[in-house]
């Protein structure tokens, strides 16, 4: 009888540690808020008219009035390049800020980071 507890115990800590896993979002900013980690999800619109993309983590560095952006991965190549602050919205129910970012050949993305970030300051000052 004592097995059957432990192992119940074990599972359920397991599953609660992964439910609190799946709801951590990767996120680093360095002390200066100039370079940080996030998520970015870039507007690509199908023959449905609908989103067909995904978030990916990116490592974002500021530069003057432009956004270095730098994939972690190969899936996420595309959002690699200079990007520009064209608007911003809060989500506070998730407690986060989504900036709208458009690259020089028109694409469109979006960044999110949370609100409490040091980087936030920074990204607030390149809104036009």
């Amino acid at each position: 009888m004592s097995n059957l507890v432990t192992s119940m115990v074990f599972l359920a800590v397991v599953g609660g540690l992964a439910w609190v896993g799946w709801g951590l979002e990767p996120h680093w900013s360095s002390k200066d808020g100039r370079k940080f980690m996030c998520r970015m999800l870039e507007h690509t619109v199908g023959a449905d008219n609908s989103t067909r993309s995904r978030w990916h983590d990116v490592k974002v560095g500021v530069n003057n009035d432009e956004l270095l952006v730098y994939a972690r991965s190969r899936r996420s190549a595309s959002l690699r390049g200079n990007w520009k602050i064209s608007g911003v919205t809060d989500d506070p129910k998730k407690h986060r800020r989504l900036y709208e970012v458009r690259a020089s050949d028109g694409a469109a993305a979006v960044i999110r980071v949370p609100m409490r970030s040091r980087c936030v300051p920074v990204l607030d000052a390149l809104v036009p």
